[in-house]
């Protein structure tokens, strides 16, 4: 390699090395985790002292030009779980998009000295670096949605076998969320609930509250299924039992869903790593046999 490609991987390495130390080091300061709460992802932890320093400049800009993108943007958030202001989500986008600019056109400096090729490529990072914060925030709010739905069905049975043991709605809540030990989403989104009711709101809205929190469709079925027995005064027990047969079909399907993906998930792996090993291995002793024999020459 010569001098130069020698120094732009110094440098890379460098970068990336003081990153990663500062995030170990420099826990994020601002974000006040509650019980319940999700944790940043590992990609927002890394940038995070960088994005709450711009988070005032990179939000009125968002706020004078992407007022809907904000507003999308907060909801992924709840979604998630995420105790975050979305200043910094916005500066954090800024500084992965710099950040993957720069590395990835050095990266490219070190195989052509072609400026097209190395500006393209790095708009290519920084575009990259630009979507992966919001990616990351909607990937935990989908494993978020997941966790909850899995574990809807065993906290329907339990609320609804504490109320056929004669507590009201709210205490067999409150036996749920207290018996609940592993700090699941789930139980924490009924404590809010239960949170929301000491401070004024009624059931009924402290419950669609929560639907509104999730925005998972099965979910949000169910909290209006428990909203509308309320209204009407229908069994909350019946109801109940009828919401978790439902929610284990759901959920069975949902299984079924992604047993069915997953054949062409394994294609783009088979092709790439699995059928070159194959043809290395069947076809190099050919291809020897082949050398030996003088018929290459031909």
């Amino acid at each position: 390699m010569d001098s130069v490609t020698v120094s732009v991987l110094a440098i890379v390495i460098g970068l990336i090395g003081y990153v990663v130390s500062s995030a170990m080091v420099n826990r994020p300061r601002s974000v006040v985790r509650k019980k319940g709460d999700s944790e940043l992802p590992g990609g927002l932890r890394l940038v995070w002292g960088l994005a709450e320093t711009f988070a005032e400049s990179a939000g009125s800009f968002n706020n004078n030009y992407f007022p809907q993108r904000r507003a999308i943007i907060e909801n992924k958030l709840v979604i998630a779980g995420l105790n975050v202001p979305v200043n910094a989500i916005f500066a954090a986008e800024v500084v992965y998009m710099v950040a993957g600019s720069l590395i990835v056109a050095l990266l490219a400096l070190c195989f052509t000295r072609h400026p097209v090729l190395v500006l393209l490529a790095g708009f290519a990072g920084g575009g990259f670096g630009w979507l992966y914060p919001v990616n990351a925030i909607t990937t935990l709010g989908e494993r978020r949605q997941w966790l909850i739905l899995k574990d809807l069905p065993f906290a329907i049975d339990l609320i609804a076998s504490a109320m056929r043991a004669g507590v009201d709605f709210v205490a067999a809540v409150r036996y749920y969320v207290q018996k609940d030990k592993t700090g699941s989403p789930l139980a924490v989104e009924f404590g809010i609930v239960l949170r929301s009711m000491e401070l004024g709101d009624n059931r009924m809205e402290a419950m669609a509250a929560m639907g509104r929190r999730v925005q998972a469709d099965a979910f949000v079925a169910f909290c209006d299924a428990v909203v509308h027995g309320m209204e009407v005064g229908a069994s909350l027990v019946n109801t109940m039992r009828i919401q978790a047969q439902e929610m284990r079909r759901v959920r069975f399907n949902l299984a079924e869903q992604k047993a069915a993906r997953a054949a062409s998930s394994m294609i783009f792996p088979i092709a790439v790593f699995i059928m070159p090993a194959m043809f290395l291995i069947i076809g190099t002793p050919i291809l020897i046999r082949v050398f030996a024999s003088g018929l290459a020459k031909i």
